[in-house]
Order: C-alpha cells, then sequence, then structure tokens
C-alpha cells in the first residue's frame, strides 16, 4: 500500500529548498524509489510505503536480519547521495549556501539532492536507534 504525507512532504520543503519545491519533489521521488530498489535487491516484500519526503518510512517483511533492514532504511539516502555526486555541481556552491534553504543556487538539483540524504539519514538513525 502506498500512502503519501502531505504534511512530511511540506516540511521537508521548507527543510531543503523553499526556492525549489519541483526539485525537492523529484528528490523525494528518488528517495523512495531507492528504497524500493534496495528491497526488492534484498528479496523483501513491502506491505507498506508512507511518501513523505525526508521522513518516509517503509514497511518491508521477509528480509531477515537487521542488517538488511538498515540497508533498506538507508537506501533511499544513498539514492539521493549517488544522484548529488553523479550530477555534481556542488563542490561549486558556497558553503553557506549548501546550508540555507532559501539561498539561490546554481546547482540547485545537486544541492536539494545532497541536502535530502542528509537529513533523512538523520530522521533514520533517530528512527532506527
Amino acid at each position: 500500500m502506498l500512502a503519501i504525507d502531505f504534511i512530511g512532504l511540506t516540511v521537508t520543503v521548507c527543510l531543503v529548498g523553499l526556492r525549489y519545491p519541483h526539485y525537492v519533489a523529484v528528490a523525494a521521488l528518488i528517495h523512495d524509489f531507492g528504497r524500493v530498489v534496495m528491497t526488492l535487491f534484498f528479496h523483501g516484500q513491502i506491505e507498506l510505503l508512507v511518501a513523505a519526503g525526508a521522513f518516509s518510512t517503509t514497511t518491508v517483511s521477509n528480509l531477515g536480519s537487521d542488517l538488511k533492514l538498515a540497508l533498506v532504511i538507508f537506501g533511499g539516502p544513498l539514492a539521493n547521495y549517488i544522484v548529488s555526486a553523479t550530477v555534481g555541481g556542488v563542490e561549486f556552491e558556497r558553503t553557506a549556501a549548501l546550508v540555507s534553504p532559501f539561498a539561490v543556487l546554481t546547482h540547485p538539483f545537486a544541492v536539494i539532492n545532497l541536502r535530502l540524504a542528509i537529513i533523512s539519514c538523520l530522521v533514520n538513525i533517530w528512527q532506527f536507534v
């Protein structure tokens, strides 16, 4: 089952980038796609997927170990980081622009994916522990 949490998506847009909500929506799709691909890689079965940007959750069965569960949980941030590194351009941004969601960016897609990966990773660590 798929559920979309608009409150989580709105908070994600506010934390990641208010100037570029369309890039945040694409990055959220990449995030959830990374979790689905990692679940399919480990032959797990997805029971529930709540799409909420950085606050997304996935209920998976038939994994077998906690290591596989951790890899599924961090599959979304990993996908965002891979896209950010592949697109490139983060190294040309100022450090203050990397942190501020109000900043005008020269390479917004890479920075938005990097921000979403970091915020999602922190939220996942908080939920996993």
